[in-house]
């Protein structure tokens, strides 16, 4: 069994799309926001459930 640190970097993904698909849509609020410590997680519509489940798993896990 690995005995290394694990840790959960927060990552945010922007669009640098310039597609007439995208233009003039307002960004999209979060569904979900969880805030711990020295982070901020936020989840946005069409996130899949296993997804948001990894995270609150993980920091759960890594609660101390």
């Amino acid at each position: 069994m690995s005995t290394d640190k694990v840790s959960i970097v927060p990552v945010k993904l922007e669009s640098t799309s310039t597609s007439s698909t995208y233009a003039g849509r307002t960004p999209a609020k979060p569904i979900c926001v969880i805030q711990a410590n020295h982070m901020k997680v936020s989840f946005y519509p069409d996130v899949k459930n296993y997804v948001i489940q990894t995270v609150i798993r993980e920091l759960r896990q890594h609660d101390s």
